[in-house]
């Protein structure tokens, strides 16, 4: 038998009181708010890997192509331009034609100034003239090998963040197997 209480109410109030008594969807409700969240996340996280991973590339090419120049005894504007070739395989899986790089040999004179003895760049004018270079780094009379590079990543968010993503990176090796490192024709 049905209560007598419940007879008195309007059909109107016990379908409003049903629907908020009612439990049987909220999961999907909490799914469909949630969701959008997590692939935000999921993909936010996977293109910080990627760029994680072209930034970590386009250093390790910075460090491998003055690294290869510091273990010649001498070199050439040809021998350089294979080693960037080099360089720009190192970068694969991640497209070659945004790295720019740039090698120079810097001498600190006896009077403490750093001047470019020579400097190769692909994508980066070649540099000259006094130069700075972190104290402590050389001694007066002593020569280092910098390369540099430069890399501007390519991402899919580069639609909603339009300035893009630009890497650079700078190392400092010391001539391997003599003092100074000669490039006739650089």
């Amino acid at each position: 038998m049905a209560d007598p209480a419940r007879r008195s109410t309007s059909a109107g109030e016990s379908w409003l009181g049903r629907f908020a008594g009612d439990v049987r969807g909220v999961a999907a409700i909490e799914f469909a708010l949630i969701v959008p969240v997590l692939i935000v996340c999921y993909l936010g996280l996977s293109e910080f890997c990627q760029a994680y991973m072209a930034q970590k590339r386009m250093t390790h090419t910075t460090s491998q192509v003055a690294d290869m120049i510091a273990r010649a005894p001498e070199t050439s504007r040809a021998e350089i331009d294979a080693v960037m070739d080099i360089g720009s395989l190192i970068m694969q899986p991640f497209p070659e034609a945004p790295l720019d790089l740039r090698v120079t040999s810097i001498t600190r004179d006896n009077n403490g100034v750093a001047r470019v003895d020579w400097s190769r760049g692909r994508g980066m004018a070649p540099l000259s003239g006094v130069q700075t270079v972190p104290d402590g780094l050389i001694a007066n009379g002593e020569t280092i090998i910098m390369g540099e590079a430069a890399y501007d990543y390519d991402s899919p968010l580069d639609n909603f963040v339009p300035a893009g993503t630009r890497f650079s990176g700078r190392h400092y090796l010391r001539p391997r197997l003599t003092d100074q490192i000669p490039c006739a024709d650089c």
